[in-house]
């Protein structure tokens, strides 16, 4: 049982030098941290929207000098040859590379196994611990358990998804409330009943390299052939979109900085940007003015309670502030979603996606029942 060796000293209180002695005293969040090598390990994902963390987070930490062990979850002869799993195995770029390069990392320690079994964990200690990978307590816990009284540091990655929608004030803010039934917050609950020094990080939408979930994809699939892009009325809803390597920065900036134990943070950019605004921003880079299509799902039959069949968003507002990272962590996002969409679609053109048959039968639907024809 590997993880159960996780190191014993707490950071809750204490912030620790670069020689590893306890240095007491009161101070600011931001004047808490202290530049050391910590042992980290990255529990991540096997699918979804968040995969693609693990590797961006384990660049970061590497860059800042800290060992890092990624634990993933699920089969590695089946995942080894897919983005972003497949990036781990070269180990051609050294760890201070710039993020522009996106090959894989000098230093970085890969284990596959299962985070609900413990006789396939890695051997420890780790000093710091994320969770990139559960979603709800049965997948959690027995992390949770093996890492209780040992690590300095548990940090959990989360979700805005578990904040109650408000149309009055869309924009979340930590304190805000949440959605008692959802997973996350039972697990969150746990960390806090069991004691654990955590952080709780709550991502929106992640775009950037690697990715297995389309986000600006969906509206380039339509717009590079000429297609009409169907958007959920009014079309004015705000999203916040964050570029993978800004949800990194913030996650890499707990180690050294116990007052962040205890604390929720939104992970996210500083900027929104509405439906109808990233088809336009997409429409321009390709140089072409999008046919955009406003239609309600409810009404087409394609859509209930916040969602709509084959759109990649909720279709009600989702954004929230980024301020306490910024104000508590000295983090700042280094994208625009505005500034990197032209980059963004070279790499959909660059990797042939144009040329790659694509299921418009949900659209279809939708301009049919619209009257509107591609």
């Amino acid at each position: 049982m590997a993880l159960a060796q996780l190191g014993s000293r707490r950071a809750a209180g204490v912030r620790v030098s670069a020689r590893g002695h306890a240095v007491r005293g009161a101070a600011s969040r931001r004047s808490a941290v202290v530049v050391r090598a910590d042992k980290c390990l990255i529990v991540n994902t096997k699918g979804g929207g968040h995969a693609f963390i693990g590797l961006h987070l384990a660049k970061e930490l590497l860059a800042k000098g800290h060992d890092v062990t990624i634990f993933n979850d699920g089969d590695q002869a089946k995942l080894s040859a897919k983005a972003p799993f497949k990036e781990y195995g070269s180990a051609k770029l050294s760890a201070k590379a710039p993020f522009k390069e996106y090959g894989s990392v000098r230093g970085l320690k890969v284990h596959w196994g299962s985070p609900v079994d413990y006789s396939t964990y890695p051997e420890g200690p780790f000093d710091v611990v994320y969770d990139n990978n559960g979603k709800d307590l049965d997948s959690c816990k027995p992390l949770i358990d093996a890492a209780k009284g040992m690590c300095k540091h548990y940090v959990f990655v989360a979700s805005a998804g578990a904040y109650k929608a408000n149309n009055i004030e869309p924009m979340h803010f930590e304190g805000d409330e949440r959605k008692s039934s959802a997973g996350h917050v039972t697990v969150e609950k746990y960390l806090e009943a069991e004691g654990l020094p955590y952080t709780v990080f709550q991502p929106l939408y992640i775009y950037g390299p690697h990715t297995a979930k389309d986000c600006e994809q969906w509206f380039v699939d339509r717009i590079i052939r000429d297609r009409p892009v169907p958007i959920p009325t009014p079309g004015v809803q705000l999203v916040t979109l964050s570029h993978v390597e800004d949800v990194a920065s913030m996650l890499a900036a707990v180690p050294g900085n116990p007052a962040a134990i205890r604390q929720h943070y939104n992970i996210c950019s500083d900027r929104q940007i509405s439906f109808t605004g990233i088809a336009k921003a997409v429409g321009k880079a390709l140089g072409k003015e999008p046919r955009i299509v406003l239609y309600s799902p409810e009404e087409v039959g394609t859509g209930k309670s916040g969602k709509a069949e084959g759109f990649p968003f909720r279709t009600i507002h989702f954004c929230a502030s980024s301020d306490k990272a910024k104000r508590e962590l000295g983090w700042k996002p280094k994208h625009t979603f505005l500034e990197d969409v032209p980059a963004l679609v070279r790499n959909y053109t660059a990797a042939g996606r144009q040329h790659k048959d694509v299921d418009f039968s949900v659209d279809d639907k939708i301009l049919s029942a619209m009257r509107v024809y591609a």
